[in-house]
């Protein structure tokens, strides 16, 4: 009896766009199968290839695509070399698929599979998983600001990539490109605190309480996968400014443990599939503070930068020439100023007592003057001045508008979207 002794592909996993995969099945020569292939809806592939042409003028053979309709390849037979190759054109998707090939030997033409492969007329391949894009947003936003006393004006808009899921078997070209955002405030004045730091771009994910606790620092979640150390939490019974100091898996278990050894159990639950076991994904997170919670609520966390997006859904970046540039204001005097410290001006938006400094033609430009009071629309600078009248004036270290840049490179997608929002109030004070 002739035997069907291997069958190999690509079994990686796919990207959205649609992909061909070459599959090559080896055997005794004159060995017949056929294959199934078939999605996550039940859907059978088409196979082009069954299509019978008969008039080339007139026939193609039929799109690569997957219907309700069930069909399977027509038998082939292994040639004398003992290979037989062929094709499977996966479709473009719109969400995540997957897909299972299964290999059949043709016992009416006296075939059977490989022992070796399977003790049945049937082998089943791993499933070949097709995963959509993942899109990284690059946003800026103030927490501070955004809490009911809004200065700034409309931010600037996101910038938003997409590209391959990194569960996506294939070699990834980084992505680089430029962050310009112009922020303005439609009151008050900002100054710069420090200049921004790649851990300034910050994201968020919830997790769900698994128990209960009380002035406790340990917090059973049902899922700890994307946590990291350094994470801010945040919810209702959570204390302000925690931290996540250390991730275990599993829970506690009072009956194993021991004061010098403490034991945390992993339970056993059914796979997605509901074919089998997996670990649980839950776990104990252990807090920089004592909290209480209860079961079932649901608790924030805050990651910053890179370190933090890698461990969380293998997002990978990196930020160059980040920084923060103050604008300068510009304003004109109202009047003459003769050797006096008052200087009446158009206009003091942006312009900050005890911060400003100015200078322009018939300032003392080898001294720092700095504006020391600000009085309507008269200026009080810290020595005195002689200054004609619509002379113009320049001020510096505080203003209503500023500029951040900065040249981001995408290393690697993660396995789902993610914001990165950078944290204005890190880098800019609004006064």
């Amino acid at each position: 009896m002739k035997e069907i002794k291997k069958i190999t592909i690509n079994n990686k996993a796919l990207p959205s766009a649609a992909t061909t995969r070459i599959y090559v099945v080896e055997g005794d020569p004159g060995a017949v199968f056929s294959l199934t292939v078939t999605n996550e809806d039940n859907h059978f592939y088409n196979f082009p290839e069954n299509t019978i042409i008969t008039n080339p003028k007139t026939q193609t053979l039929v799109a690569p695509a997957f219907s309700a309709d069930e069909v399977r390849l027509s038998p082939k037979t292994i040639g004398v070399d003992g290979v037989y190759a062929g094709s499977i054109t996966f479709p473009i998707v719109t969400d995540d698929d997957f897909y299972q090939i299964t290999l059949t030997a043709e016992s009416h033409y006296d075939t059977k599979i490989s022992d070796e492969l399977s003790l049945k007329d049937v082998y089943v391949l791993p499933k070949i998983t097709q995963f959509l894009d993942t899109t990284v947003t690059f946003d800026l936003a103030s927490a501070e600001q955004d809490a009911g006393d809004e200065s700034y004006n409309n931010y600037p808009s996101s910038v938003a990539k997409a590209g391959y899921d990194s569960s996506v078997g294939l070699n990834i070209t980084p992505v680089t490109f430029a962050l310009v955002w112009p922020v303005t405030l439609s009151a008050s004045n900002f100054v710069i605190l420090r200049q921004p730091l790649s851990s300034d771009f910050k994201f968020t994910t919830t997790k769900t309480t698994r128990t209960a606790g009380s002035s406790s620092k340990s917090l059973e979640l049902t899922d700890i996968s994307g946590l990291s150390v350094g994470m801010v939490v945040s919810g209702t019974g959570i204390a302000g400014g925690a931290t996540v100091t250390a991730l275990t898996s599993g829970y506690y278990d009072a009956g194993k443990s021991t004061v010098a050894r403490p034991f945390y159990t992993i339970p056993k639950v059914l796979n997605a599939l509901g074919n089998g076991l997996q670990d649980d994904k839950g776990g104990t997170v252990t807090l920089s503070a004592d909290s209480t919670f209860v079961v079932n609520r649901t608790i924030t966390f805050s990651g910053s930068g890179p370190r933090a997006s890698q461990a969380f859904n293998n997002t990978r970046f990196s930020v160059s020439n980040f920084k923060v540039v103050i604008d300068d204001v510009v304003t004109t005097t109202s009047a003459a100023v003769a050797n006096s410290t008052t200087i009446p001006v158009s206009s003091t938006a942006g312009i900050k007592d005890d911060v400003s400094t100015v200078s322009g033609i018939g300032i003392d430009n080898e001294a720092t003057i700095t504006i020391t009071n600000i009085s309507s629309l008269n200026l009080t600078a810290s020595a005195a001045q002689t200054i004609e009248n619509g002379q113009t004036l320049i001020f510096k270290v505080a203003s209503r508008s500023a500029k951040i840049t900065a040249d981001v490179t995408i290393l690697e997608y993660g396995n789902s979207n993610i914001t990165l929002t950078l944290d204005l109030d890190n880098i800019l004070s609004v006064e």
